[in-house]
């Protein structure tokens, strides 16, 4: 049986090997072939689907420069099923996506291109990035040998320095793009494409899908995923408790990590109270921005979202019951309890306490949040998409951001290890 078993993984070795040579050799083949400058390929959150901001610019794309050829790579036949019927796809790892981006005059992607032949010359690459930085990245990571668990920094720099353009919100995300990633990319300052649905204030229909109450407040509660425990599993809020707490009238909606969408942290209870009615359970929910439009306040720990959502002008809460823990073993780009987005509580009685007052939204929270979208959300003003289109896809001139009222710049000293 061993002796089968093995020789059995030896063949299935041989031909991964073989299969990688022929896929290998497919695009050395196109390779030679002239790019195609109307062929855009995208790619979102590791070929999970039309996801992020580059389904923002895919569909901007559409609109705008419909001669652009738009092709995904997805990870498998079934997220392929789940993509609308007019969309162009490619598996990642077949002969024909190696066909495809071996062709792609331009290549947009949110997370680095993993599984797919090497840049060829002349070939664009636009780097999307998934939101505005809070923790550390890159190279700032081999300080934090926990947070780096599993990363090879030096193959992650190799895949950054692929890219042509790093889009940014803000100033301040580019000086941390551009220290975590000492590569030979350009910033480019559009804002971010997912976003100008929440600038612009889009629809969503996910409190009708959810049979939500139109007079009920809903509050959505957000935490990232913790690199100090087994699994990055979170249990920093009592769910049940705190939709106690908000009491009638009020919808709580969780929205886990999707690091953690299949781990432990389900097993909190958040499926049977799901299931019971108590919260809402909006982690496998495909667009983040119905989430964020639906929402009414945004409590939430250390995650991106906090920039995201300020888009939106609603209040924030950061519940940071465990900071100091976090900033030492994850590392952070400033000191979010001196410049947060809202009030900050450090226990579930102060966060009860919080929006039973009304403090949540009131004017000291309106202050925090302007002085926080004027530093993080400075390139944002809803034309993020058509801004990448044209003048990164078309090579077509653009008039520039229009900044918020009062909006201010962040400076080079506002960047700090902490």
């Amino acid at each position: 049986g061993r002796v089968r078993q093995g020789a059995a993984r030896r063949a299935g070795a041989v031909r991964r090997v073989a299969a990688g040579r022929a896929r290998t050799g497919w695009a050395s083949l196109h390779a030679h072939r002239p790019l195609d400058p109307e062929l855009v390929v995208y790619s979102a959150s590791a070929h999970r689907g039309l996801l992020g901001d580059p389904a923002a610019v895919h569909r901007a794309a559409l609109r705008i420069a419909p001669q652009l050829r738009g092709v995904w790579v997805v990870r498998d036949a079934e997220t392929a099923a789940g993509l609308p019927p007019d969309v162009e796809h490619v598996i990642v790892g077949t002969r024909r996506c190696a066909e495809i981006m071996a062709r792609a005059a331009f290549l947009v992607n949110d997370v680095p291109w993993t599984g797919v032949p090497a840049k060829r010359p002349g070939s664009v690459h636009i780097h999307t990035h998934q939101g505005t930085p809070l923790k550390y990245l890159g190279v700032d990571l081999l300080d934090k040998p926990g947070a780096r668990l599993g990363v090879d920094v030096p193959q992650l720099l190799r895949r950054a320095d692929r890219w042509d353009h790093s889009l940014v919100a803000g100033r301040h995300a580019e000086l941390v793009y551009e220290r975590a990633y000492p590569c030979h990319f350009a910033s480019a300052r559009t804002g971010s494409p997912r976003n100008d649905v929440l600038v612009n204030g889009g629809s969503s229909d996910f409190r009708e899908r959810h049979g939500i109450p139109d007079d009920h407040t809903v509050v959505l509660y957000a935490p990232t995923r913790r690199d100090y425990r087994r699994g990055g599993h979170v249990d920093r809020i009592d769910v049940a408790r705190l939709a106690a707490d908000l009491g009638e009238g009020h919808t709580l909606v969780v929205r886990l990590h999707p690091a953690l969408a299949t781990g432990p942290a389900r097993g909190l209870g958040l499926t049977e109270l799901a299931r019971r009615g108590i919260v809402l359970d909006a982690t496998d929910e495909p667009e983040l921005a119905d989430v964020l439009l639906a929402a009414d306040a945004l409590i939430t720990d250390y995650s991106s979202v906090m920039f995201d959502y300020a888009n939106l002008d609603r209040p924030i809460v950061i519940h940071a019951d465990d900071w100091e823990l976090y900033r030492q073993t994850r590392g952070v780009y400033f000191d979010l309890m001196a410049e947060p987005p809202g009030h900050v509580t450090r226990s579930q009685r102060e966060l009860a306490t919080l929006f039973a007052s009304g403090r949540w939204q009131d004017g000291e929270s309106a202050r925090l949040r302007s002085r926080f979208r004027a530093r993080h959300c400075e390139f944002e003003d809803g034309r993020a998409a058509e801004r990448v289109v044209r003048t990164l896809l078309l090579d077509e001139p653009m008039p520039g951001t229009v900044r918020l009222p009062g909006q201010t710049t962040a400076g080079r000293g506002a960047l700090t290890s902490a």
